[in-house]
């Protein structure tokens, strides 16, 4: 029996940025690049006026846009929608793709219909956060946040360093993006220690630990990395106790979500210097208000959540990913990438 094709929405917006933007040129690029996804899938797309995340949100004919689209679908290609009643208003979906790795902004998982599926972008970060891993690598060896601090304070503090190679990383979560940093390391010559909860041996790591054990790990580190994902259980979960395990000398980034780290507990850190410098990409809100004190902690490099993302190809690369997946629906094998509806990633 042949199956009918998948009818899938690609929903974006007018306003959405370069990096994020999904089109009908990036969208027949990719089908270049897997010829064989025109005979399972037809394509639409629905584009808004805004994304429905920003401030203002959706007007009402974006809603009635939307609604009247997403009624005859199957799949769903997007970042944000109306949760409400949404097996309502789209009675016939049965798989949708988040065109980023985290989908906390989705979450509780309970609009999900039964029987759909959800899956992230898990991945597509990789090759960017690798660079700027490096970079982060590079700049925490050479002191560059203290340096940054002293020309800011229009002060001399001429020291010297030695190379970064034999350091060591601990990366805490070591998924893709964990596995992509394990990877940029070892071009550096620096070894790997990665902290899950799934143990086992994997490309990169010179060895995983679990959580249990993390702070038995991060005094061995020259640079320490967050890579998890939001969750309840992810709170706020490098705080205090783990910067006091860590020694002066290392260094310390975050590129996953501002919420896994303890924001007070790094401030303090850096003043007091209980490690010798940071390196963040991610905040507990965004934009940073102008009051935060993170403005003004010594020893801190801050960029505004842009590190990890493409925008070149980070849409080429969600489509690749995105398009396995219908491979793998259409033959109705397992799908990559499911996000947990109860662990909410």
């Amino acid at each position: 029996m042949v199956q009918n094709k998948f009818k899938v929405m690609i929903l974006t917006a007018e306003d959405s940025m370069k990096v994020f933007r999904m089109d009908q040129e990036r969208l027949d690029a990719a089908l270049k690049r897997h010829p064989d996804i025109a005979d399972i899938a037809e394509f639409s797309f629905t584009r808004t006026t805004t994304s429905y995340e920003n401030t203002p949100s959706w007007n009402e004919a974006d809603h009635q846009l939307f609604y009247h689209d997403v009624a005859d679908k199957d799949i769903i290609l997007g970042y944000m929608f109306p949760l409400d009643r949404f097996a309502e208003h789209a009675p016939d979906v049965r798989y949708i793709h988040i065109i980023g790795a985290g989908v906390e902004h989705l979450t509780p998982l309970d609009w999900l219909p039964k029987g759909s599926q959800l899956t992230n972008n898990r991945g597509a970060h990789a090759p960017k956060s690798a660079e700027y891993a490096m970079m982060c690598m590079l700049m925490l060896g050479n002191h560059m946040p203290r340096l940054y601090t002293a020309q800011r304070e229009s002060r001399w503090d001429g020291h010297f360093l030695t190379i970064i190679e034999g350091n060591t990383a601990v990366v805490v979560g070591a998924g893709k993006q964990g596995s992509a940093i394990a990877k940029a390391a070892k071009k550096l010559g620096i070894r790997v220690i990665g902290v899950d909860p799934n143990v086992r041996e994997k490309e990169g790591f010179e060895k995983i630990v679990p959580p249990s054990e993390m702070c038995s790990v991060l005094g061995e580190a020259d640079y320490v990395f967050l890579t998890l994902p939001a969750s309840p259980e992810n709170l706020h979960m490098f705080g205090a106790r783990q910067f006091a395990a860590m020694k002066p000398e290392a260094g310390f980034v975050n590129l996953c979500r501002g919420s896994v780290l303890e924001t007070e507990a790094l401030i303090h850190a850096l003043k007091s210097n209980q490690i010798s410098g940071a390196i963040l990409d991610v905040f507990e809100q965004e934009p940073l208000p102008q009051d935060s004190p993170l403005w003004t902690t010594p020893n801190l490099v801050m960029t505004p959540h842009m590190g990890c993302d493409d925008e070149d190809n980070y849409i080429h690369r969600t489509f690749d990913i995105f398009f396995d997946n219908l491979r793998r629906l259409y033959k109705g094998e397992a799908l990559e990438n499911v996000v947990d509806p109860v662990k909410g990633y």
